[in-house]
């Protein structure tokens, strides 16, 4: 009965340590959403007659491994797409891509006249001082949520006159 038992605890042990290594070796190894981190979320309102506005946000990355962002959404809007600011023939020009690679131990800035959100359809009015859902979605499977705030165009003006202000100390 002894050996009976003993071999019964083998086999399962054999077949969880099995299990386990063949789980392991299908991981993917990626970005934890807990190891990034959303700060300085804001939309802005659209202006009066607006068909869209923009976003900014910086997305930090605290993990060993590259995240990819390949998506993002907010609560009440119908559409969000991720562009850039880029020269090209010697002039500013916004377009459309497909991803933002946010390296291992980096940060990546959405900002005017660099990558940002650009944000289409309203499904209601937003209003200063608001805060809507952001969702995130990254090429591994991944999604971060957070807030984002609603500001004024006229606040974030008055923001980056502050901030470059500040930086002539």
């Amino acid at each position: 009965m002894a050996k009976l038992c003993l071999s019964l605890v083998s086999a399962l042990a054999f077949s969880f340590f099995s299990s386990s290594l063949a789980a392991h070796s299908g991981h993917n190894h990626s970005a934890d959403t807990a190891q990034l981190e959303v700060s300085n979320a804001q939309v802005r309102e659209f202006l009066p007659g607006g068909k869209a506005s923009a976003a900014y946000l910086t997305i930090s990355n605290h993990s060993g491994t590259n995240a990819t962002l390949t998506k993002a959404s907010i609560d009440g809007l119908g559409r969000v797409e991720i562009h850039e600011h880029a020269h090209v023939d010697g002039m500013m020009k916004m377009q459309k891509v497909e991803s933002v690679s946010v390296k291992a131990h980096d940060s990546v800035d959405f900002q005017p006249g660099g990558y940002h959100l650009m944000v289409f359809e309203p499904q209601e009015p937003l209003k200063a001082g608001q805060e809507r859902k952001l969702t995130l979605y990254f090429s591994d499977g991944n999604r971060l949520f957070t807030n984002i705030e609603v500001v004024t165009l006229e606040s974030q003006i008055n923001k980056a006159k502050s901030s470059a202000q500040h930086s002539h100390h």
